[in-house]
């Protein structure tokens, strides 16, 4: 199993020296992967999720200031050899799917190969509206949206006939280092959103931090990719989880290193690919990276 990180690429103190400092110590410690997310703004109101029925708190502090992934992971590639660069994930609704693509065969030409695009529709009614994209759109348009994607990362001359993001035949580069494309891992937050990624993602892309919930996700992962005619264990599971030092109870990456540790043997005999931890704001770049390195030695990595 993969062992990643989640960049603090987002927050009131989020500096360029700190990213590159963080990604160029992980790659050294022997992790797998570095993450970044994807925000848009910080509306100065309660905001609304798709399913809950009235309005949740203002978002948090974090996402008013947001490096974007793309350019973030761009200059921590400049800066690495080897560790891989993921979106975790990315509001691809809010992007023209050829502009997108364009921009992670980009990424990923320069880092040689390196890029997992973690993605989903996005959620925030006001970032919809900034973006100028409907947010009826989500559903059946994020089928269409990934749809065109590969169709660009795929050879000349492109065609795309859909519904939503129509490419007229054309020439269009750069494509991925990897003849295969970028994988795109999905995430969700109901259950429709997890079928759908059955139906149409590379990989699953969970953010569970309780195992219990994680192992019915995967559950259902697997019954909806085999419903589907798919090989669940020919695609990835990248899951994301908030890491902490404070025990909790049932909560995964929570209290003290070798609980961590059982966590990860947990996650990896449940049959997850690829993990990776993000800290909290309140975690300084030393503290992180010292947690990290006594995780992977009690793993015995």
């Amino acid at each position: 199993m993969k062992v990643g990180i989640g960049l603090p690429n987002g927050g009131l103190r989020v500096d360029a020296e700190s990213l590159v400092r963080l990604a160029v110590d992980a790659e050294t410690l022997g992790l797998d992967s570095v993450w970044a997310l994807d925000r848009w703004l910080r509306p100065h109101a309660p905001v609304t999720m798709p399913g809950v029925p009235v309005p949740i708190t203002m978002p948090p502090e974090s996402y008013a200031t947001v490096f974007d992934p793309l350019e973030t992971l761009s200059f921590i590639a400049a800066r690495t050899s080897r560790i891989m660069l993921g979106t975790s994930a990315i509001n691809v609704l809010y992007h023209p799917p050829v502009l997108l693509a364009k921009r992670l065969a980009t990424l990923d030409r320069l880092s040689g190969g390196r890029v997992i695009a973690g993605v989903t529709s996005g959620w925030m009614a006001e970032e919809f509206a900034v973006a100028g994209v409907p947010r009826t759109r989500m559903g059946d348009g994020f089928d269409d949206h990934l749809a065109a994607m590969r169709a660009v990362w795929g050879p000349d001359p492109v065609v795309h006939n859909g519904k939503y993001y129509p490419i007229p035949k054309s020439d269009i580069g750069p494509k991925p280092a990897r003849p295969g494309g970028i994988p795109l891992v999905a995430g969700y937050v109901t259950e429709a959103g997890l079928r759908r990624a059955a139906r149409i993602a590379d990989g699953l892309h969970p953010y569970r931090d309780n195992f219990d919930d994680l192992a019915a996700d995967l559950a259902l992962w697997r019954e909806t990719t085999e419903a589907a005619g798919r090989a669940w264990d020919s695609m990835p599971v990248v899951l994301r989880c908030t890491g902490s030092l404070r025990p909790a109870q049932g909560k995964l990456f929570s209290g003290s290193v070798m609980e961590w540790v059982e966590d990860l043997a947990r996650l990896d005999e449940l049959g997850v690919d690829h993990v990776f931890v993000q800290f909290g704001p309140e975690m300084g770049l030393d503290a992180t990276l010292d947690v990290f390195s006594r995780v992977l030695t009690a793993a015995g990595r």
